[in-house]
């Protein structure tokens, strides 16, 4: 269905690029074109408990690349040790030239029955309210990295079809606005989740996690989905916006300057002690007291609370605040002082 093992046109633009600097050469300065890469959270979940008792969870992948260039790995010379194959990462710039840089290793994976990039992804799965329950993480993941999936064709420079639509043991890459999905029937798409207990995770991936390729922000390789699961077969998504957060509503969610009112936040995870405080907003700040853990279940917790908005002339030019409960999940945007 996907991966065959020819290799793929390369891409015609140029780079010149260090440590993720950009540099001026002669007269004229190169502009180098990175790629970005960014996993979407998780999808396509189930639990397969067989008759052993043993538990797997399955799930689906796809990073894709937002960056200003495409994600270009060439294989180098074998070594005759491990029988692996030296990557090199090319990054391309706006004048047609281009550097390489050491990128890592390609190697033969048995069960996709083609060449695979190591350590491309890691998976985590932790514990957010499960009695009981452990962190696992999944093998580090090998990537056999091709375009299977647009995910922004408006970015400039990505091409409206595949520009990689094979990979290899020569050239592997990820087009502009391109992704590489990984379904969750195809080997390494799983944690082992037996013996843990029931309950709520996050389960993390993460993309790129040695930093072995050059790209343009190192700082969103992460993404995340927040479940509840359940044996022998329940996989419930609670969040799924890539951030996992533990707050899902605050209610009411305005107040006037000057004023308190009693609100109801509900989540995941909550404890009694938690401290509920507001972020990200300008003008005056509120402020929440009497904050009490009223409702503690397996599918939903519940606080109370007073929120009080001081008095202030200036309302602020922006008098939206995020809500943070204890050190952990922040629902954004969520509370508006109105005057």
């Amino acid at each position: 269905m996907r991966k065959t093992c020819s290799h793929v046109r390369t891409m015609a633009f140029g780079a010149v690029i260090a440590g993720g600097v950009v540099f001026a050469t002669g007269a004229a300065a190169q502009t180098a074109l990175p790629p970005n890469l960014k996993p979407l959270p998780a999808s396509n979940f189930s639990l397969i408990t067989d008759t052993t008792g043993d538990s797997t969870l399955r799930f689906s992948t796809t990073s894709w690349n937002k960056g200003t260039g495409p994600l270009q790995l060439e294989a180098g010379s074998v070594d005759t040790g491990s029988g692996k194959q030296q990557v090199y990462q090319r990054i391309f710039n706006n004048d047609g030239t281009s550097s390489r840089f050491f990128a890592g290793w390609f190697q033969w994976h048995v069960g996709h029955n083609h060449f695979h990039f190591d350590d491309y992804a890691i998976y985590e799965l932790q514990p957010v309210d499960a009695p009981g329950g452990s962190a696992r993480t999944g093998q580090k993941t090998t990537f056999c990295i091709m375009d299977t999936t647009k995910i922004d064709g408006s970015l400039p420079g990505a091409p409206s079809s595949a520009g990689y639509s094979s990979c290899g043991n020569t050239i592997q890459g990820m087009s502009v606005g391109w992704g590489d999905t990984y379904g969750s029937s195809l080997p390494g798409q799983e944690i082992d989740f037996t013996d843990n207990a029931d309950g709520i995770y996050s389960l993390k991936i993460i993309i790129d996690p040695n930093k072995v390729i050059v790209e343009s922000d190192e700082n969103d390789n992460e993404s995340c989905a927040l479940l509840d699961i359940r044996k022998p077969s329940t996989v419930r998504v609670l969040d799924s916006s890539g951030s996992c957060s533990t707050v899902a509503s605050i209610a009411p969610n305005t107040a006037s300057r000057g004023t308190s009112v009693q609100v109801t936040i509900t989540g995941y995870g909550f404890t009694p002690g938690m401290t509920v405080t507001f972020e990200g907003g300008t003008g005056p700040r509120p402020v929440a007291s009497n904050v009490v853990l009223s409702s503690n279940t397996e599918s939903e917790d519940m606080i109370t609370a007073t929120v009080t908005v001081p008095y202030k002339k200036q309302l602020g030019r922006r008098p939206v605040w995020d809500v943070r409960v204890g050190s952990g999940g922040v629902l954004r945007q969520a509370f508006t002082v109105t005057p």
